[in-house]
């Protein structure tokens, strides 16, 4: 056997030793992985998929009944009746009572609070525009209507949220306030309108939320909902988003738009310039070719420069944000308890 015979049978050989070692690291891992997901019968080791059906039957088995298992259905439901009570204590920390009075007294009240909030800083001036009448607080304010008395909670608390809501944008760096009006909550009014088929127990022996609730003894909402209008500056947006989400009062935005009223970017370009010169459709008539006029020397450096706009001097954004304010009544509770 000559030299070339020796090294072609020691590569054969190797590639051969190779590609065996190959083809038993490929087998040993297979191997492995289908006796850790189907388990392996002869060594009586259980895989991925009895593991889990396992776990599934024993999920829908009733607690067997042995002291252990009462301790821990004791403890988790401590557990549980704690965590509701510190979720609770700190949803309702900004829970405001509402004091009696009389139409009168709230009408002197609310025509001077309204004197108070207008002044309000703002943008270059208070926080009010010049023709902001208070919306639906209107007839209260400056047309001399007097509240009934049944009327009286609901407009006091009303009147706490407006100045509340108010005074966050004021302090926020809002320019001004333009409207605001009453909504009413879309959750509330759905559970007002269908009692009868929510207080119904559900399929499979469940009850509704609402049937829930009230035998768990959870305290009843108070949820008003009001869409202000107001202009701002992106900044102070930002940061009453911010405020309303972490004040202690527990408040939901729950929609907001905002729009511009003008471009400032088309409004450079001269957008409106070139609709208003821009030929009417019709029939065109041949005639001389009129000498089009040179671009002047401001133009074409703007063009050879481009539109520099600055968003501090643009003008402030016209916003209307949908607010629900939530009381808890702990303070109503808490007066009753103290009776």
């Amino acid at each position: 056997m000559n030299k070339t015979k020796v090294i072609l049978s020691a590569t054969g050989g190797t590639i051969v030793v190779a590609v065996l070692v190959m083809a038993y690291f490929v087998w040993s891992s297979y191997s492995a992985k289908v006796i850790a997901a189907e388990g392996d019968p002869d060594e009586g080791t259980d895989g991925l998929a009895q593991i889990i059906e396992k776990a599934d039957a024993l999920s829908r088995k009733k607690p067997y009944p042995s002291n252990e298992s009462v301790r821990e259905i004791v403890s988790n439901r401590e557990a549980v009746v704690a965590w509701r009570e510190g979720a609770f204590s700190r949803a309702s920390r900004g829970d405001r009572p509402i004091a009696p009075t009389t139409d009168a007294a709230f009408k002197e009240f609310i025509v001077g609070d309204a004197k108070r909030i207008a002044a309000l800083p703002g943008g270059n001036g208070p926080i009010a525009a010049e023709d902001f009448d208070f919306g639906p607080f209107k007839p209260y304010i400056s047309e001399g209507k007097m509240p009934s008395r049944e009327e009286l909670p609901v407009l006091q608390r009303r009147w706490d949220d407006f100045a509340t809501i108010a005074e966050t944008l004021s302090s926020c760096g809002a320019v001004r306030i333009t409207a605001i009006a009453f909504k009413t909550a879309q959750k509330v009014a759905e559970q007002e309108e269908s009692p009868k088929r929510q207080s119904r127990p559900a399929r499979g022996g469940r009850k509704a939320p609402k049937a829930i609730a009230q035998e768990s003894g959870e305290p009843k909402l108070s949820v008003q909902t009001y869409a202000i209008t107001f202009l701002t500056r992106a900044p102070a947006f930002v940061k009453i988003l911010n405020t309303l989400g972490t004040s202690e009062r527990f408040v939901v935005v729950d929609d907001f738009s905002f729009a511009r009223e003008t471009d400032v970017v088309a409004a450079a370009l001269g957008a409106d310039e070139k609709k208003e010169a821009s030929p009417q459709p019709g029939r065109r008539r041949r005639g001389r070719r009129t000498q089009e006029p040179e671009p002047s020397q401001a133009e074409s450096a703007q063009g050879k420069n481009g539109i520099v706009t600055d968003p501090l001097l643009d003008p402030p954004l016209s916003v209307t944000m949908t607010v629900s304010v939530y009381d808890f009544r702990s303070m109503e509770e808490s007066k009753e308890v103290g009776k």
